[in-house]
């Protein structure tokens, strides 16, 4: 007697995220074992990522920091700053100054309609009205009180005047401004705060502003003042101890949290400091062990929250590994959904921001400064003009059980709904039995029901030549054959893109029971 054909409906497949923490045979097939240059849509479908556009033409070394006074962009390439002109992409980039320094990892912080601009080991640079100049320079500029050379690594303008940290004689102490006056660190109400004597021994990595209190990130510890609008009445809050900062740049205010890069994970500061009222949180949770290691790697990282999309994007500079944490929606363990990017050619995030006048702003290793958009990385040649280039978005389910542990399925076929992605090139292969081995890749190419022409007024004798409308791309079902037996199936998805979005639905497994074994 034939056996009744079986199926296995995986329409939440993806929808919580990556998860390489946990066992992946306990997993339900809402985790991902891995999701690479795909993000999760509002419906929870799994999609390409978008691509990185450049904006101008690449010059000789990476963008190591991107910041904003008006509307003019400002960039840190090689040794010097730049201001950059996007009206003329061939030739982007004007008014060179030349730092004196030796890299590119500087924070540009703005203040008072100017910016000022602090790396570890280098002179401040400040930007005024379109001149660049070095901070001493600046008329008026006095240097802290018994410093030799005043080079703070990190700092942030609020509460009416600059607070740097990180300097090299003097590493744990806070150095603030006179008021409104960044020229001035010596007399009137310019100070500073000796931290030795608050967390001991340890470093400043990072200030921040956070709900009218001023937070200083050590390595290990963080310090928290109440009162920082009046320095000489400011009081030590708290002092978080154990918990620290690995990354400057990777601290990015999103809602009402700060997010930091631990050396234990991804943490939010709100959650951290309400840690007597519910338990600390760790927004990595679900990748722990594999962003620790990203961690001891490399410090190299540089991050952005990025508003129209609600991701908070976070990139290993010299690893090319680039994770998304969608702030938007939220796993069962109240983590967000994780999905990580990576690119070839050198066009990984170097350095990013989320900018008023032009949206997110990504700063290229190559040497490029791109936008997020279209489904092709697009490199500028010159005079208007691009390439393009494909990129894989892939996923690999977790182990997903085909109905009990001790009778192996006959596999039969796969469904797969996809919307969109006309042209695109699809993989399929899938892995038996916790076995490493996959199965050969089954491919096949979208090609979804269009709905409309590809142009309203577009045709050759038209009065207005081509238009801005195109086809709308609709649902389709796929079949891919499986062959083989198996009690537990693996299913790796791989697409390369053809410059349109493709989101799968969802899918189904149909298989008949086979014999125990």
């Amino acid at each position: 007697m034939a056996k009744q054909l079986s199926y296995k409906p995986l329409d939440n497949i993806g929808i919580n995220g990556l998860n390489t923490q946990a066992n992946p045979t306990t997993l339900d097939s809402s985790w991902l074992a891995s999701a690479n240059n795909i993000v999760l849509r509002e419906s929870g479908r799994i999609s390409f990522r978008k691509g990185l556009k450049q904006n101008v033409l690449k010059t000789s070394a990476k963008i190591g920091a991107i910041g904003e006074v008006g509307t003019t962009i400002l960039a840190a390439v090689g040794t010097n700053m730049y201001t950059v002109d996007f009206t003329s992409p061939s030739t982007p980039w004007t008014s060179a100054f030349a730092t004196g320094g030796t890299a590119s990892d500087w924070q540009l912080i703005p203040f008072k309609g100017e910016l000022y601009c602090v790396q570890a080991g280098h002179i401040p640079v400040e930007y005024d009205a379109g001149t660049w100049t070095a901070l001493p320079s600046v008329s008026g500029y006095n240097a802290p009180s018994g410093v030799t050379t005043f080079n703070p690594s990190c700092g942030t303008g609020y509460y009416g005047r600059l607070w740097v940290g990180g300097i090299t004689e003097e590493k744990d102490v806070l150095f603030y401004s006179d008021t409104l006056d960044a020229h001035k660190w010596n007399g009137s109400s310019a100070g500073t705060i000796d931290l030795k004597t608050v967390w001991g021994t340890d470093e400043i990595v990072a200030i921040e502003p956070f709900y009218g209190k001023l937070v200083i990130f050590g390595k290990s510890n963080i310090a928290i003042y109440d009162g920082p609008q009046d320095p000489s009445n400011m009081q030590l809050d708290e002092v978080i101890r154990g918990v620290g900062c690995t990354s400057r740049d990777s601290i990015q205010a999103v809602g009402d949290d700060l997010l930091f890069l631990s050396d234990t994970g991804l943490r939010s500061l709100s959650r951290t400091t309400e840690v007597d009222k519910v338990p600390l949180q760790d927004y990595s949770s679900n990748i722990k062990d594999t962003l620790i290691r990203n961690i001891s790697q490399s410090s190299n990282v540089k991050a952005c929250y990025v508003e129209n999309e609600g991701v908070y994007v976070m990139s290993f500079v010299d690893l090319n590994i680039t994770y998304v944490f969608d702030m938007k929606h939220w796993t069962p363990n109240k983590t967000p959904r994780v999905t990580t990017w990576s690119f070839d050619s050198d066009r990984e995030p170097s350095s990013m921001l989320y900018t008023e006048s032009r949206g997110f702003l990504i700063g290229q290793q190559e040497g490029s400064i791109a936008t997020y958009e279209g489904y092709f990385d697009k490199d500028f040649v010159s005079g208007g003009t691009y390439t393009s280039a494909s990129y894989t978005g892939s996923f690999k389910t977790i182990w997903i059980n085909l109905g009990d542990s001790v009778v192996a399925s006959l596999l039969k076929k796969m469904k797969a709904v996809i919307n969109g992605g006309s042209g695109t090139s699809v993989g399929v292969k899938w892995y038996k039995d916790f076995s490493l081995t996959p199965s050969k890749t089954q491919s096949f190419l979208l090609n979804p029901t269009t709905t409309g022409t590809v142009s309203l007024y577009g045709a050759s004798t038209s009065l207005y030549g081509a238009s801005k409308y195109t086809p709308l791309y609709g649902l389709k079902e796929y079949n891919v054959p499986l062959t083989g037996s198996a009690k537990h199936l693996q299913i790796e998805m791989s697409a390369e893109t053809n410059g349109y979005v493709a989101s799968l639905q969802d899918m189904t497994l149909l298989y008949k029971q086979g014999k125990i074994r």
